[in-house]
């Protein structure tokens, strides 16, 4: 990933109540927008422009909206114990990109969208058993409509 920091955006809720009322239709996709939680982001969701590090209010939009990122992949790490942030990242960074190439066409380091991803922290990791790193694809600046997939750019 050449010239690009990864935004290693982690997760900082626990389980209890996410995904309450994000609108979803009988496939699954996101028929509206809503705020959600880092929790609620399913592959093939689409998310808005996300301001800092905060995973609580994540702006969800359908994908034929304009968007900045659309999760393409998931996921889970093993182990009990916690193994540290720049292992989780290390972890992350590697399974997001071998699926990015498959999802897009292209590897990341040639590709001219960015690859983030979102992560468990020490406390969800301990406090809801929480191994999912949730892989995401697309421009910190916005301004996508529809998928990624397959794109080879």
């Amino acid at each position: 990933m050449t010239g690009r920091a990864p935004l290693a955006v982690a997760l900082a809720l626990l389980v209890a109540g996410c995904g309450a009322g994000v609108p979803r239709d009988s496939t699954g996709q996101v028929t509206a927008a809503a705020t959600t939680d880092a929790f609620s982001i399913k592959v093939g969701d689409c998310v808005g422009k996300v301001d800092g590090d905060s995973t609580d209010k994540l702006p969800l939009v359908p994908c034929t909206d304009k968007h900045s990122w659309e999760a393409f992949a998931a996921s889970d790490l093993t182990g009990a114990d916690f193994p540290g942030n720049a292992e989780v990242k290390g972890q992350a960074e590697k399974a997001c990109a071998a699926a990015f190439k498959a999802f897009i066409g292209i590897a990341a380091d040639d590709s001219r969208y960015e690859l983030t991803f979102l992560t468990p922290t020490k406390e969800t990791w301990t406090q809801a058993a929480d191994r999912e790193v949730v892989c995401l694809v697309g421009s910190s600046s916005g301004g996508i409509t529809g998928s990624l997939r397959g794109i080879a750019k």
